[in-house]
């Protein structure tokens, strides 16, 4: 998992590859504050979100990381985080046979922005195409 500059957008021609993406990135210029909530997962594996961030992420004011992954399974369904100023980048994850998934060919995500809320629809690698793996919401304050 590397931290890119620019949105990762899926390679898959069976999906609009402008409507579906690998990985979407924000640049912060100060601090920021962002609120994550689950709001369903579709799936028989477990599903969840992950962040790389140029200067560090938090959860709930614990130390900051780089890299952090949040599983659906594992927390509540809303979590505030902090970001540092610089890149973050945000893209689905799930559990395949003990490992990471991320970034495969059949999976991505597709953003809706809803006033200053933007809706993340995602497909895991084994999903059939309705973007109902796992859907969440991330709000920057």
């Amino acid at each position: 998992m590397l931290l890119v500059k620019e949105k990762v957008y899926s390679t898959n021609k069976s999906v609009k590859s402008d409507e579906t993406i690998h990985t979407e990135v924000f640049q912060m210029n100060e601090e920021k504050v962002i609120k994550l909530k689950f709001l369903s997962s579709n799936s028989p594996r477990n599903q969840g979100v992950g962040f790389i961030s140029e200067n560090g992420i938090s959860i709930n004011d614990a130390q900051k990381q780089k890299t952090v992954i949040i599983w659906r399974s594992e927390t509540q369904s809303e979590l505030t985080l902090k970001c540092s100023s610089g890149f973050l980048n945000v893209f689905n994850v799930w559990e395949e046979e003990r490992m990471v998934g991320f970034h495969d060919f059949q999976s991505g995500m597709r953003i809706k922005k809803e006033n200053d809320v933007m809706f993340y629809s995602c497909n895991d690698a084994f999903a059939n195409g309705d973007f109902t793996s796992l859907v969440f919401s991330l709000q920057i304050l």
